[in-house]
């Protein structure tokens, strides 16, 4: 019986190793080389990452890894080395791409897909799939760009990094380079897995400094990686944080070419007064952490409004309940007694109406207009989920808000979670002079809300606006150029292109009220200057890239079918040109696009009517006239292949078909005679 069982649990081992290709345990594809790059020139980022793998199998692998990248990024190329030749990705409408990318994967050869992901990424990230077929026997190195446009917060622009390769790597390496036309006059950065931040060189970096530049330089040891994880090695992000010289009121207008880029972080005003209110929700979906957190952010809040600010707090649920009938000044006392409203009312209960939340709102703000003065006018709003009482129609609620709103105060949305419609948000806040965020719904969340509020918290002008002469520019290719308020520490962005005619240098009209004097100059443009740093024709592409982020605003505001169509086509055009993965569009790069007589000639390709010496197919036929199908296969799986089943599709019986609509089983042969040896020898131990 011993012996029995012994020679059972062989076989069983037998056909576990049988059911792999070639009695072995498939290998992943391993990164020989990771180097990550960055160049930062006029608020522009532009980051190259290159990365070189290796496929051991005799056959093409099919491996996907995700990397993250800051929300307003936009990836700008990738290109793919196989051999002696590059082979340089496109830019297609997303089914398009998809089309090629799955024929370069039946036909075996090296091709990569770049598609943004829906999953859930790390704080104002998002996430992006590299689809990577890589040929048997055989190395490819990829090399990713992306662009990003830095934006200044809390008097910092700041420049985060995804670095997670997911496993040791050889050759890890990370630069930065930083150049400023106006002068660094602040830089330090964190290094992935540390909170402590560096100024200067240590034992594993190095950092140069001079007036316009800082260089970094990271490259971490195998011993160094492992001692983070024994398998994964590092894991986190290189974040960046430097700042300018703003001496200039009216800001910088860098020119290069016909395009330019205007920067205005107007300094020395007077933090203004505000009105503001909170409106928050309280219906039952907030209930635990969420409403904990609030209550928490609030008490802090409070404590942080300026005398001389007036404000109020109005709760809803399926009912609307304010602090006080009208704003209050944050004296000490108001202060106290709002705190008391905080704790003893902020609990979760009923259901969501958003409408009447909103509307009570801009009519208790409507009440300081008589107070004068130039204040700044807020609203925060914050709320985890969608409208489920009174009015439930999202458009309905943006129409009314905004008529009864009439640009008077800047609406700033809060979504808590991942359950809330952000896109209504967005919306709501664009039509209404603010912006929308997510508060990730984590045990830090009292600090997030605390952290937009800073953004908020002290205005110093209003009505900001920009103009250039109208023979000097083309009017349809300016950016944003209203702003209702200016916040400290933050930083107004302008982007166009002037017109061919006009040969002299360019000149703005800057303008804002503050609380003891305004804002009214006139700035010049100065030359760009390019350096060794970053690309030419910078200033067009990061014009398209704002261009593209407006437009796609704009498509999101439009209820109008017709015009949804004018803008998504204008931000395609856009895309495609500039060579962008947005929203419309995905990357794809295959062996396929290079002219195929260059492809065979390099052994790229076979020759038409040749069978691959891979991933061939081979067709058996049993008795019973079905077909057994077996082929060398592309795995998705990360970091691991995938099935060969998954390859096909099922039809309603949950049989899987092949082209043709034949019923195919996909079945690795020595598995088959793995199978029947096993049975025949089970069948003799129990006779």
């Amino acid at each position: 019986m011993t012996m029995r069982l012994f020679l059972i649990s062989v076989f069983t081992v037998l056909i576990v190793l049988c059911s792999c290709d070639d009695a072995v345990v498939v290998p992943r594809v391993k990164i020989a080389s990771m180097h990550v790059e960055s160049k930062i020139h006029a608020r522009m980022a532009r980051v190259l990452v290159t990365t070189q793998m290796k496929n051991f199998a005799n056959h093409s692998l099919e491996t996907q890894f995700t990397f993250q990248l800051p929300d307003m990024a936009f990836i700008s190329n990738f290109t793919m080395y196989v051999g002696d030749k590059s082979i340089t990705a496109i830019v297609k409408e997303k089914k398009e791409a998809n089309k090629i990318y799955e024929e370069s994967k039946q036909q075996g050869v090296s091709a990569a897909k770049i598609d943004r992901q829906d999953d859930k990424p790390n704080r104002e990230m998002k996430i992006f799939t590299v689809s990577v077929n890589v040929a048997a026997e055989s190395k490819a190195i990829f090399k990713l760009q992306y662009h990003e446009l830095l934006s200044r917060k809390f008097g910092y622009y700041k420049q985060r990094i995804s670095f997670q390769p997911r496993q040791i790597v050889q050759d890890l390496v990370f630069r930065a380079k930083i150049f400023e036309q106006e002068g660094i006059n602040r830089f330090h950065y964190t290094m992935p897995g540390s909170n402590i931040t560096e100024t200067s060189s240590n034992e594993l970096t190095t950092v140069k400094a001079s007036d316009n530049t800082r260089e970094l330089y990271f490259k971490p040891a195998v011993d160094y990686q492992k001692a983070r994880d024994i398998s994964k090695g590092i894991s986190g992000e290189v974040v960046l944080y430097y700042d300018v010289e703003h001496n200039n009121v009216g800001g910088i207008i860098l020119q290069e070419n016909e395009y330019f880029v205007h920067y205005l972080a107007p300094s020395g005003f007077p933090v203004l007064h505000k009105n503001i209110i909170f409106i928050i929700d309280i219906s039952g979906s907030m209930q635990g952490l969420k409403i904990e957190q609030t209550r928490l952010a609030m008490l802090s809040i409070l404590d942080q409004l300026h005398p001389g600010d007036y404000f109020n707090i109005l709760l809803f649920d399926n009912n609307v309940k304010e602090w006080f009938s009208e704003p209050m000044l944050a004296t000490l006392n108001n202060v106290n007694l709002a705190k008391m409203f905080v704790h003893d009312k902020v609990h979760a209960r009923g259901s969501t109406d958003i409408n009447s939340g909103l509307l009570r709102g801009i009519s208790l703000l409507d009440i300081t207009k008589s107070l004068g003065g130039t204040r700044g006018n807020i609203i925060v709003f914050l709320t985890d989920g969608r409208p489920t009482s009174g009015i439930t129609n999202t458009k309905s609620i943006r129409q009314g808000v905004t008529t009864a709103n009439k640009h008077k105060f800047s609406i700033f949305s809060l979504g808590f979670g991942f359950d809330v419609d952000m896109p209504f948000l967005k919306a709501l806040s664009w039509e209404n002079g603010g912006f929308a965020r997510r508060v990730y719904e984590e045990s830090d969340a009292a600090r997030q809300l605390e952290s937009f509020y800073k953004e908020l918290e002290n205005p110093t002008l209003i009505d900001v606006k920009i103009d250039y002469p109208n023979n000097a520019v083309e009017l349809s290719s300016l950016t944003s150029t209203r702003f209702p308020q200016y916040f400290q520490g933050s930083e107004l962005i302008i982007a166009g292109k002037i017109n061919d005619h006009f040969q002299s240098q360019l000149d703005a009209h800057v303008q804002g009220q503050g609380s003891v004097t305004n804002l009214d100059t006139n700035i010049n443009s100065t030359a760009l200057k390019v350096g060794n740093v970053m690309e030419s024709s910078i200033m067009e592409k990061l014009w398209a890239y704002m261009k593209i982020n407006d437009l796609l605003k704009e498509t999101a505001l439009t209820d109008d079918d017709v015009m949804k169509r004018v803008l998504r086509n204008k931000t395609l055009e856009l895309s495609l040109k500039y060579n962008f993965v947005t929203p419309l569009t995905s990357m794809v790069v295959s062996e396929t696009l290079l002219p195929r007589k260059i492809a065979y000639e390099h052994g790229i390709l076979n020759d038409p009517g040749v069978a691959p010496s891979r991933g061939r197919k081979i067709y058996y036929k049993s008795k019973a006239g079905r077909v057994f199908h077996s082929q060398s296969s592309n795995f998705a799986h990360q970091p691991y292949p995938r099935s060969d089943t998954q390859a096909l599709s099922p039809d309603q019986h949950g049989v899987q078909k092949d082209s043709n609509g034949g019923s195919i089983l996909q079945i690795r042969l020595p598995t088959v005679y793995c199978v029947i040896l096993l049975l025949q020898f089970l069948s003799y131990f129990s006779r």
